[in-house]
């Protein structure tokens, strides 16, 4: 388990702020037949099976949630739901139009910051909006080249919430390592 990953004492002043950030899982494509609408394509049942890995490999880390907050596009619903039933039966799972394709960090960060007492938040959406959201997080700016593969993910942490500094990158991990710690 990584020092980072421990959970904090609720009584603890120093509390720190997680954000983890996760793209979702390889779907079917749109020239598959029948699913032309992109919000309703699924994981494929590799990508269902590699969420499985990835979600094993989160734990293996000492991964822990709160709350996670995914889009409500069915390839980001499922990987969501992968990954809360991995971590545990105590997890809130939300939906939000925030994290859909075109959301803004802003209109994310709000809706976070309604529940800013969650201070373990796992998010599941899309790219590009993922990398740009990461990249203005830790202040690396629109420039920085911070794209998640499918089941990628990261975590960010905060001295406070909403952050008013950039935050600390504490790991950057592709689904492939992920898989390899399960």
């Amino acid at each position: 388990m990584l020092p980072e990953e421990k959970a904090p004492s609720p009584h603890s002043a120093q509390t720190k702020w997680k954000l983890c950030i996760m793209r979702h899982g390889a779907a079917v494509t749109r020239e598959t037949e029948g699913y032309s609408d992109d919000s309703k394509r699924p994981l494929t049942p590799d990508g269902k099976r590699k969420m499985q890995g990835i979600a094993k490999g989160l734990r293996r880390l000492g991964f822990a949630a709160d709350w996670i907050v995914s889009s409500p596009l069915v390839r980001a619903v499922e990987t969501a739901e992968i990954i809360a039933e991995s971590l545990g039966s105590d997890v809130a799972l939300d939906f939000s139009n925030t994290l859909s394709p075109g959301g803004s960090p802003e209109a994310l960060l709000g809706f976070l910051g309604k529940h800013a007492d969650r201070k373990r938040v796992l998010v599941v959406g899309h790219e590009p909006d993922l990398s740009e959201l990461a990249a203005r997080l830790i202040g690396a700016g629109r420039r920085a080249n911070l794209a998640f593969k499918k089941g990628g993910c990261c975590l960010i942490r905060f001295d406070e919430f909403p952050p008013r500094s950039p935050g600390q990158l504490v790991w950057w991990l592709t689904p492939r390592a992920l898989r390899k710690m399960a």
